[in-house]
């Protein structure tokens, strides 16, 4: 059975009205007290109080203080000057049970039509940006164009100006004969020295410095290592890839990476996302893209594409050794946070241990693990109880 709280307070200003409602050791979290326009209400079982409004209040600028032994509302008038002679309207049960439905339905729909307005606000905040990215885009295709007419024009008339030049003039008429001049002397040229004899042709023995690996010998994993190193070969070679209808920069998945780059730092994450996704159609075997394009999804929330880029990485990042640790870290720490976002909190905590095993030295990967670890003691207590 509810125990009501009575020992309650009230007086008011021209612009305001304070209530203070008596509750000793109150521990309340603020889930448990509740303000609309003309209907306040503190629940924290088995105690609880409530109020039906004489007049109508600015619940957005009014205020509610948790105290140790009190709870404090500042309401603010949405009538200044009107001097309220009651607190709460004084009608029968059954009028007091329908208005306080009425307020409560009337706060839901508020509540969802702003919920509803900010979602508007936040997709065409998406749109403007999108159109913005696509502006920028064609000023900065348009400057290239301009340049490269430019030159092409300037190049034109260097080659007329050249041919100009070269187009021989008119013969002059031939100077008139002279007497031919005396015979020279004969001069008796010397001797021709001897040419040095042909140096011996030989063989150069050339030997290479083998590549040592940063890992000890007694840790070394050398096959692997080397298995790796010949697969970032690869991916490097499938750079070259050609497509006729894309301009020469974009047939470069490094080109599109670091464009998703400077797209992912301005803030624009589905430009970033576009930029990684046509690198990936290019070659799918560079890690990079995809461990890059599981940030941009996890900024826009789109949790389970997160996950699944990370997995994807992962894959890619095989042979497990030394020079591949960080980015592992980076996607089982990833992959964990985007579970448990998704309330997999069992199976993101086992990936954020993974990854700090990995980088034991990362107290903040550390800090994350044992905080979703508490959540889970905290969930399993409940459940019990």
């Amino acid at each position: 059975m509810p125990v009501i709280l009575k020992n309650v307070s009230w007086s008011q200003e021209p612009d305001q009205v304070t209530i203070r409602v008596q509750f000793p050791e109150n521990y309340l979290r603020p889930e448990e007290v509740f303000t609309s326009e003309q209907f306040l209400k503190i629940n924290k079982p088995p105690y609880y109080w409530e109020a039906l409004l004489a007049n109508p209040i600015l619940d957005r600028e009014s205020r509610c203080a948790i105290l140790e032994n009190e709870v404090v509302f500042n309401l603010r008038k949405k009538e200044p000057g009107l001097e309220w002679t009651l607190l709460e309207l004084d009608v029968p049960r059954r009028e007091r049970v329908r208005l306080k439905e009425e307020l409560l339905a009337a706060h839901q729909k508020r509540l969802e039509e702003e919920a509803r307005q900010r979602l508007v606000e936040k997709d065409q905040k998406k749109r403007d940006e999108i159109s913005r990215q696509i502006e920028r885009d064609g000023n900065d295709r348009t400057a290239i164009e301009n340049l490269l007419q430019t030159a092409k024009q300037r190049e034109l008339e260097r080659m007329t100006e050249a041919k100009r030049k070269d187009t021989p003039r008119p013969k002059a008429p031939p100077p008139k004969k002279e007497a031919p001049p005396p015979p020279a002397p004969v001069v008796k040229k010397p001797a021709p020295e001897p040419l040095p004899a042909i140096r011996q042709s030989a063989t150069l023995q050339v030997s290479f410095t083998e590549r040592n690996f940063v890992t000890p010998k007694r840790e070394s994993r050398e096959p692997e290592e080397r298995d790796w190193i010949q697969k970032q070969s690869e991916v490097k070679k499938a750079i070259g890839f050609v497509d006729g209808d894309l301009r020469p920069e974009e047939r470069n998945p490094e080109w599109l990476k670091t464009k998703g780059d400077a797209f992912f730092q301005q803030g624009n994450h589905l430009a970033a996302i576009s930029a990684y996704t046509a690198a990936i159609r290019l070659t799918d075997k560079y890690y990079p893209l995809f461990l890059n394009r599981s940030a941009a999804h996890f900024a826009l929330e789109n949790y389970q594409r997160c996950a699944e880029d990370c997995s994807a990485a992962l894959e890619l990042l095989d042979p497990p050794i030394e020079a591949n640790r960080k980015a592992r870290v980076s996607c089982l720490a990833r992959r964990g946070a985007a579970l448990a976002q998704m309330g997999f909190l069992r199976q993101g905590y086992e990936e954020l241990v993974a990854a700090a095993r990995l980088d034991p030295l990362n107290d903040a990967l550390r800090r994350d693990a044992e905080v979703l670890g508490r959540k889970l003691e905290e969930e399993g207590s409940s459940d019990e109880d």
